[in-house]
């Protein structure tokens, strides 16, 4: 396991990947920050012409909303796809295998190495987010429950990377990992609106107990109880997918 460790983060920072998918997280949290500069500019203007209160728009609105102004989810579903299917198209992983290392020896070593880069990811785009809101907003409206927000949302990225990983395990093959990444997710999410829709019901709804929901409900306005619902199934479907993903690895031929 400790060897496998070491030949994963040897390529740690060597694939262009990476940085691609940090510099498109981070342009696109630029992109954000000007619009939402011109908001609160103008928010006086807009809230004249609809009729409605200013927006309420400060550093911790930009910061918490950072995963989805940078597409946080669908750019760190393609970067696990590449990361792990490189080694069953080139055939790395058959090399492995045939020194003597065990499947589950490579699975979990695999998984730490995609857990911890998307960890940096996250780390370094919740900093880009810090200092764009800041250079917009200033700091005030950070202070509060930012921080535990923002680790319940952390939970809920590593959650949807092990989901990630679990389907480009189970297929292996690149354009189909990818496209599983960015629309199983949104199919589920579909499917479980139709539920609710069918269910018709104002106590709960379904679709908010599905990983997509978790970091858009987040917010600052979000309860102590949706953090804690959040925060458990976050760690439910992680350990879910994870053990899905391990049972595919053993099984399946390569």
């Amino acid at each position: 396991m400790k060897d496998l460790l070491k030949f994963e983060f040897r390529k740690f920072g060597k694939h262009n990947s990476f940085y691609i998918c940090l510099i498109i997280m981070t342009a696109m949290l630029l992109i954000s920050g000007v619009t939402y500069k011109i908001l609160a500019d103008h928010a006086s203007e807009i809230a004249e012409i609809t009729g409605g209160e200013s927006l309420p728009l400060n550093c911790a609105d930009f910061i918490l909303n950072f995963l989805s102004a940078s597409s946080f989810s669908l750019i760190s579903a393609v970067f696990v796809a590449i990361t792990v299917c490189d080694d069953y198209e080139s055939k790395i992983i058959k090399t492995v295998y045939a020194r003597g290392y065990s499947r589950s020896g490579f699975y979990f070593a695999k998984l730490v190495y995609v857990l911890v880069a998307v960890s940096v990811m996250f780390i370094v785009e919740c900093a880009a987010a810090t200092v764009i809101g800041a250079a917009v907003f200033g700091l005030k409206g950070t202070e509060g429950k930012t921080a535990l927000l923002l680790a319940v949302q952390y939970l809920a990225c590593l959650s949807g990377a092990a989901l990630y990983f679990a389907l480009s395990v189970a297929i292996k093959k690149l354009g189909f990992s990818i496209a599983a990444g960015i629309f199983f997710p949104m199919i589920i999410s579909l499917l479980l609106t139709l539920a609710d829709s069918a269910i018709k019901t104002d106590k709960f709804k379904v679709a908010d107990f599905w990983i997509s929901s978790f970091t858009t409900s987040l917010s600052s306005a979000a309860d102590a109880k949706r953090i804690i619902v959040c925060a458990v199934l976050s760690a439910v479907y992680a350990a879910a997918f994870i053990g899905a993903g391990f049972a595919f690895a053993r099984k399946t031929e390569v």
